[in-house]
């Protein structure tokens, strides 16, 4: 944060150019062509809202993002945005959603913008709100992928907005966003599981283009960017270079790539209520199976550890199953207090690969296991015999059984073991030469192992190095033979 902070007047100087309702009546469609539909909502406060519904020429299977794209107000309306931004995002296969923001051309009401006041631009938030709601009921979007793009007076509403449905939005774009409050700007610093792409204009001024810039230094997540390009506001996405077409790419890698997310449930052999979330890749269509890889968590812990791996390894092409072990967050039973919330045991990890291994778009010929401190010996305890998995990826072994010992002198199933040297327990235990052993024992050639320093420990160690998230990625889909992975890095060829 703070080396974001530091770099951001050099950053300005040295890329100057880029080169909490449902709406209160049922959407109503109002006409519309082959590929765009002209709709209505009505805001939580009588605002009757209008917009055009674009859709990719070519229907999809499956729910597909939405991405909600908020006129200028007193600047330009909805159709500024139909052939450039939507067009974008309907080539990239997802929904958009143009708005006319209330006291503006379509959705003028009874007031014009230029007569508000500050109470009433506050109602911007609840048409943002309202078409978010409305994205979310198409039966054609799936309505947890949805993006918000906003311009000049509307990127502080649509922050807002966003931060009153945070499972909904997945990502925001802001374009000349030199108006942000305090709390947009919390929420940014706050929320860091949200990506922002931010675009400053060559129109404003050096101290302006560096308040626009700023969301981007506030913002934690790793897959934000900043651009620069002509113009200010929407008027950028009809300039060069290609605006729309970049923004709707890097829209198509964080929130398409996300795939799907469903809550799901299943028991262990011992009757336990298991639940978690299944995340499959937007390549997932039935046709072609994709690896799977289950994530199987360590004591004092949860399936939330693993939330940044997991996605990376579905936008990659595999699939990723999070679960919380017995005892643990939404895995708790009311009639069992005090039954588990340790570490995963044996039995739940076995119960999550054969979930995995029944779904029918994924192979399950292969699947991989990536577990974490007291969880890693009984994720290899869960694998023995199991000829569907393919890799384990274990952080912070602690020192292994007789029985996982033995174990690991006759499998050929490679692990990637990863410790923080001199990671010592209160009693004198030593992780990092647990870990050590397990390597040495280990019978496969394809086995690696990888210590670090001041990486924390298990699932911490990710939060502490986030770079070792795409090398772990990398590790998986070697061993998975992703062939998703294959095709987007030549380091598999």
């Amino acid at each position: 944060m703070k080396l974001r902070t530091m770099l951001l007047s050099v950053f300005i100087a040295g890329c100057y150019m880029l080169g909490d309702c449902l709406p209160k009546a049922s959407p109503q469609s109002t006409g519309g062509e082959r590929n765009r539909t002209l709709v209505s909502y009505q805001t939580e406060d009588g605002w009757i809202i209008h917009g055009t519904l674009f859709f990719p020429q070519t229907a999809s299977p499956m729910p597909v993002p939405g991405v909600v794209i908020l006129s200028e107000p007193g600047i330009r309306n909805q159709d500024t945005h139909s052939g450039n931004l939507a067009r974008a995002v309907n080539e990239r296969g997802m929904v958009a959603l143009t708005i006319d923001m209330r006291g503006n051309s379509l959705s003028y009401g009874k007031k014009d913008f230029e007569q508000f006041s500050l109470k009433d631009m506050e109602g911007f938030r609840l048409d943002i709100l309202g078409a978010v709601d409305y994205l979310h009921s198409r039966k054609e979007v799936d309505g947890r992928r949805l993006v918000i793009a906003a311009s000049g007076i509307t990127a502080d509403y649509a922050v807002r907005a966003a931060a009153e449905r945070p499972d909904l939005i997945q990502a925001i774009v802001l374009a000349s966003a030199h108006k942000l409050g305090d709390e947009s700007r919390e929420y940014i610093s706050y929320r860091r599981t949200l990506p922002l792409l931010v675009l400053v204009g060559d129109r404003e001024d050096r101290t302006v283009q560096k308040i626009a810039a700023e969301p981007y230094f506030l913002s934690e997540n790793r897959d934000s960017k900043v651009y620069f390009g002509l113009d200010r506001g929407a008027g950028m996405f009809n300039r060069p270079p290609q605006v729309a077409e970049k923004v709707a790419a890097w829209l198509d890698d964080n929130v398409t790539g996300l795939g799907t997310d469903t809550e799901i449930s299943f028991q262990s052999e011992d009757g336990w209520p298991l639940r978690g979330n299944l995340l499959m890749p937007a390549n997932a269509d039935g046709n072609s199976k994709v690896p799977g890889v289950v994530f199987i968590h360590g004591a004092h812990h949860d399936q939330q550890g693993f939330y940044f791996l997991a996605r990376e390894v579905v936008k990659m092409g595999m699939a990723a199953l999070l679960f919380d072990g017995r005892g643990n967050r939404k895995s708790v039973k009311p009639d069992a207090e005090g039954e588990g919330g340790g570490a995963t045991p044996a039995k739940d990890a076995k119960a999550a690969i054969q979930f995995m291994a029944n779904q029918g778009r994924v192979d399950a010929s292969k699947i991989a296991l990536v577990t974490a401190t007291a969880a890693c010996e009984q994720t290899v305890r869960a694998s023995m015999g199991d000829p569907r998995i393919k890799g384990i990826v274990a952080m912070s072994f602690y020192n292994p059984s007789p029985e996982v010992k033995q174990y690991l002198t006759t499998s050929d199933v490679p692990l990637f073991l990863l410790a923080t040297v001199n990671d010592i327990n209160a009693d004198g235990s030593s992780l990092d030469e647990g870990t050590k052993e397990v390597y040495r024992l280990s019978k496969s050639k394809y086995t690696d192992l990888l210590l670090l320093d001041d990486a924390g420990r298990g699932a911490n160690m990710l939060h502490e190095k986030p770079e070792l998230e795409p090398v772990i990625v990398r590790w998986l889909s070697a061993r998975l033979e992703s062939e998703a992975v294959a095709r987007k890095h030549s380091w598999y060829e």
